[in-house]
């Protein structure tokens, strides 16, 4: 069963997003916020996949994708957000080997997660 990190600093949305891929067989972990994540990534996690809010308070989702480099952490991520906000840091976030096939907005269409999530997983 393939792990899955989903991190938001809403609840809600967490919540959702935990279940719904839950009921689709993937083994999930939540964190609300930044600053969990890079509690559960400083861990040693053994992750497959990331699901991964880019505006959040205090620790942002750039901050724990840099934690997950300085820890040598190697897995695909995908990125949520509400805003724009990843496509103002869109050249960054190509350096680091993104596309914008990477971004989600939300409100979320979780069939439409759910296919990128297999995709970066290579489940057919």
């Amino acid at each position: 069963m393939k792990k899955v990190l989903v991190v938001d600093d809403e609840d809600k949305i967490a919540d959702i997003t935990e279940k719904y891929l839950k009921m689709n067989g993937f083994d999930v972990t939540k964190a609300i916020g930044g600053e969990e994540a890079i509690k559960i990534l400083s861990g040693n996690p053994q992750f497959d996949l990331m699901v991964l809010d880019m505006r959040m308070p205090k620790v942002n989702g750039m901050d724990v994708m840099r934690k997950k480099e300085e820890l040598g952490i190697k897995f695909p991520v995908l990125l949520l957000t509400g805003s724009i906000d990843a496509e103002r840091h869109l050249e960054i976030l190509k350096r680091m080997g993104f596309t914008a096939e990477d971004i989600l907005y939300k409100p979320i269409d979780l069939p439409v997660l759910l296919e990128k999530v297999k995709q970066k997983l290579n489940i057919a």
